[in-house]
């Protein structure tokens, strides 16, 4: 093949590249939106909607809630090839030694924002964490395994096969990582406007608190991609540890292990993660292990 028939090969499968990850964004938020909205369109009450409700407006939201990881493996099975599917798979349920460290410094993370959340908020006043779940899980170690089901289902499993499986394996280039981190976070962000209007969701009090202060969440999320892209690459393309570090995230820094917790809280933490998710992304993508990895992490294009 010649210099110009390679270039030409390259170029049309970047352009059909860049139409599969349009495609996806748009399906995705489009049926989300639509399905999470639909509630509020037929006049259901909503007032305590969420995912671990079982309200008639409930069904709809936690379809909406899936949408990523169903269209994300839909497109993985239509255009990938059989390797393409076979490294997906082993993607998100293979870990590796990788994963365990991975796992570890998620872990580590996530508590260290909230130690640095309350110190903050007990500065401004507030008033102690609840941890209501650890209690429960103190009192009877199964509630274990109930946090553990909610945890996963509500976010990592719902939404990751498609953010981390498919859109960040179609975005991944070595040298362009961090425009990749802040695009997928900003879709991530915008992804969940209907939230801003469910009660039962901390996007609508923040949104209710300060507007500003909603929109916050997306630059939240947007920061909390660099967080996401980081693990990925120590984990060495491997989304199996995301599935912690996200439900860390939702059951740990603003849910259930620490609730109840107070309105000062909840407004701080949207700063301190903000600026810890920059801060860690600043030094552990400096670090020697986090290079190494993304040496050895081979860039895949497994498209048919």
């Amino acid at each position: 093949m010649s210099d110009r028939q390679e270039f030409s090969s390259q170029n049309s499968i970047s352009n059909k590249n860049k139409k599969i990850i349009i495609l996806y964004i748009a399906i995705t938020i489009a049926l989300t939106w639509l399905l999470q909205f639909m509630p509020m369109i037929l006049g259901l009450d909503i007032e305590n909607t969420s995912i671990s409700s079982f309200d008639f407006a409930s069904l709809f939201f936690g379809i909406g809630g899936v949408i990523p990881t169903l269209v994300g493996i839909i497109f993985v099975f239509v255009f990938y090839t059989k390797d393409g599917i076979k490294d997906f798979l082993k993607r998100c349920f293979v870990p590796n030694k990788a994963c365990v460290l991975a796992i570890l410094i998620s872990l580590v993370l996530i508590c260290a924002e909230v130690f640095v959340t309350q110190m903050i908020s007990r500065g401004l006043g507030a008033e102690k964490l609840g941890f209501e779940g650890l209690k429960l899980i103190a009192q009877n170690p199964l509630y274990f395994f109930y946090f553990l089901f909610w945890g996963i289902i509500s976010g990592p499993f719902s939404e990751e096969f498609g953010w981390r499986g498919f859109l960040t394996d179609r975005l991944y280039r070595k040298e362009k990582l961090l425009q990749a981190s802040l695009f997928i976070g900003f879709i991530w962000g915008i992804w969940h406007l209907p939230l801003y209007f469910y009660p039962a969701q901390i996007q609508h009090d923040w949104f209710m608190i300060n507007p500003l202060l909603g929109l916050l969440f997306i630059v939240s999320c947007m920061s909390a991609a660099l967080v996401y892209m980081t693990i990925y690459v120590i984990a060495k393309r491997k989304v199996f540890p995301i599935f912690f570090l996200h439900m860390f995230k939702n059951i740990i820094l603003t849910g259930a292990m620490i609730y109840p917790f107070s309105d000062t809280y909840s407004v701080v933490v949207v700063f301190v993660e903000i600026a810890m998710d920059v801060l860690f992304y600043v030094i552990f993508t400096r670090m020697p292990f986090y290079k190494k990895a993304l040496e050895q992490t081979v860039e895949s294009d497994y498209l048919k």
